[in-house]
């Protein structure tokens, strides 16, 4: 799956340098109120694509952050279960012996 995800961002890094090859002319920007001029339009195509690329990343490590924080919890729970299931299968083993001893004695 992972080799698919690799196979369309090659796609799309080769569709992004033909774009920028076929647009050399310069352009006007207005990010956050301020104006930058004679920008060239493959430029602005890179900043965008490095932009686009750094917010999945980090969206990606928070999500895979989450998973891990979320596995953690999961073993510390399954952990406690089993050492309860281990507790209670030993008191029954002495209810059962006591129960014998008991029968034994009557």
């Amino acid at each position: 799956m992972a080799i698919v995800g690799w196979l369309i961002a090659l796609l799309l890094g080769i569709v992004l340098a033909l774009f920028s090859v076929g647009n050399q002319q310069s352009a006007t920007i207005n990010v956050l109120g301020t104006s930058y001029q004679e920008i060239p339009t493959w430029v602005v195509m890179l900043a965008s694509a490095a932009l686009g690329a750094l917010m999945v990343l980090v969206i990606s490590l928070v999500d895979r952050v989450r998973w891990f924080m979320s596995t953690r919890f999961t073993k510390k729970v399954l952990t406690e279960h089993k050492r309860m299931i281990i507790q209670r299968d030993n008191r029954i083993a002495e209810l059962e012996q006591e129960v014998l001893r008991l029968r034994g004695a009557a």
